[in-house]
């Protein structure tokens, strides 16, 4: 999901190529067919995954205002370091989903784990002015952009141990942003297709079952006209650590089938709900069958990046439009991929988990209806009770459920909320600038629990929960300890 590609222009474009979503760059007529036609190491994504989420996790720059907008390498360090994947693991295993794409890097120089041969490329530290807080590696003018840590091994690790897959996001070219400035034309120098893919691969081995390459399309045409040595290069490289992984080579938003001879399944980029396939098996270029795969975004639309890893951004469709997309999806042989934005330190906006699971329960691969069974209300709903000096404030723009909160700055302020059902969730923001807050249950207190974050405000994260309640009327009282701000944003409620 590249910054040039989201213009008024193309995403007009885009709307045409979809409802035109038969033919296939030049003219060739799209075949789809059966799954038969299809090379064994693919079949898993429909045959047993039935569907995938995706997140954009990237550091950023001021070029773009990017995603999470980190440059310190200290915050990218630490977000990296205590993203807790066991956890992450759990929650994806209870909501259904049966693949994750995961981003390594895109465009701007940080990445999610260490690399000899990226460290070894790395440019010259741009400087504090375009990235303040920023490093040099030690003894040398390169910029430090690799963590401490190897996260997409690690969640990779973890969710294999659920039975989910992890697919690696990554450009097919060096970032073209990574030195601090934009530059072009894309490069697909050797060190990178060669030296460094094939790093990871064989450290990740058979954890990571797949790879999607943005980035393709600047040279898919020449690559069409010479036997395509760049996917060659890509795909012997990822296969040195595990010979039966997949891959997608991507050519642009509203593209089906693949631009290559060499992949097995079609990137499906697309900034709408994706057209719903007429097979399972379709043939691009190179005479070569792929499974059929839909991606698009679950939040509102962005000037710059559409909806991709918006966390800032609420949902755009209702739970039920998602998930019943996704069946008829699959009814016609197709696999879907939803990106769901997520906070920097890898917790999920509660909207956002309560519309996923909805479709792990559409489709049938979750049985769990802990969040999709919630009534989301929000912090203006008139039977909260606050108690002290609260203020409200409105289209914030921060990814706040309906972009508003209810916020106080005085210790002993609280809000109450009577309710009848077996769960409760109380879902808010966590910021540099919020303490503790006491949660009492039924006028019994429960604990102390932290709204605080080190760095950044991630938002709609869930404080506390229990659904083990019995069933009646409940009260859930929550008091400001300390902190400078106590925020208020949503509770769920078992409908």
């Amino acid at each position: 999901m590249e910054y040039k590609k989201y213009t008024i222009k193309t995403f007009i474009f885009s709307k045409i190529i979809l409802t035109l979503i038969l033919v296939w760059g030049n003219g060739d007529v799209l075949a789809q067919t059966s799954g038969d036609e299809l090379p064994q190491e693919v079949k898993w994504m429909y045959d047993e995954a039935k569907w995938g989420i995706s997140h954009h996790y990237l550091a950023g720059g001021l070029l773009d205002n990017a995603y999470y907008q980190i440059t310190d390498f200290d915050q990218w360090n630490y977000y990296i370091t205590n993203f807790d994947v066991d956890a992450y693991a759990q929650l994806v295993d209870k909501l259904g989903a049966g693949y994750v794409i995961f981003t390594l890097t895109q465009n701007r120089g940080y990445i999610c784990t260490y690399s000899k041969v990226w460290d070894e490329h790395s440019p010259e530290f741009p400087g504090e002015e375009m990235v303040p807080g920023g490093k040099k590696q030690l003894g040398t003018d390169q910029a430090d952009y690799t963590p401490d840590r190897d996260l997409l091994g690690d969640l990779a690790r973890a969710l294999k141990k659920k039975g989910i897959k992890t697919i690696a996001y990554i450009p097919a070219h060096v970032g073209d942003r990574w030195t601090g400035k934009q530059v072009g034309p894309p490069q697909y120098p050797d060190w990178y297709l060669n030296d460094f893919l094939r790093e990871l691969a064989c450290r990740w081995g058979s954890d990571v079952a797949g790879w999607w390459f943005d980035g393709y399309w600047p040279i898919s045409s020449e690559e069409q006209k010479t036997d395509y040595p760049i996917a060659t290069k890509i795909l012997n490289s990822i296969r040195s650590g595990n010979p039966n992984t997949i891959m997608a080579l991507n050519a642009g938003v509203g593209r089906d089938g693949s631009p290559d001879k060499l992949s097995q399944y079609s990137p499906g980029e697309a900034n709408e709900l994706p057209p719903l396939p007429l097979g399972r098996a379709i043939k691009g270029k190179g005479e070569k069958y792929v499974q059929h795969v839909g991606w698009t975004f679950l939040s509102k639309m962005d000037p710059v990046f559409a909806g991709w890893g918006e966390i800032d951004r609420n949902l755009r469709f209702e739970d039920d439009v998602v998930a019943s997309h996704t069946v008829k999806v699959r009814e016609k042989g197709g696999v879907s991929t939803w990106d769901v934005a997520i906070n920097p330190d890898g917790s999920w906006a509660l909207a956002k988990i309560k519309q996923v699971q909805t479709i792990g329960n559409k489709i049938g691969t979750s049985n769990d209806t802990t969040y999709s069974d919630l009534r989301l209300v929000n912090d203006n709903d008139p039977d909260f009770r606050y108690k002290g000096n609260w203020n409200y404030s409105q289209n914030r723009k921060t990814g706040a459920y309906n972009q508003d909160v209810h916020y106080t700055t005085e210790d002993g302020d609280s809000f109450s909320y009577v309710f009848t059902g077996k769960s409760i969730v109380f879902a808010t923001s966590k910021a540099p600038d919020q303490g503790d807050v006491e949660i009492f249950l039924d006028n019994k207190s429960v604990g102390v629990f932290s709204t605080h974050d080190k760095y950044r405000r991630q938002v709609q994260t869930i404080i506390y929960e229990n659904h083990n309640l019995k069933p009646g009327a409940h009260i859930l009282k929550v008091a400001k300890i300390s902190g400078d701000y106590m925020l208020v944003d949503l509770l769920g409620i078992d409908q």
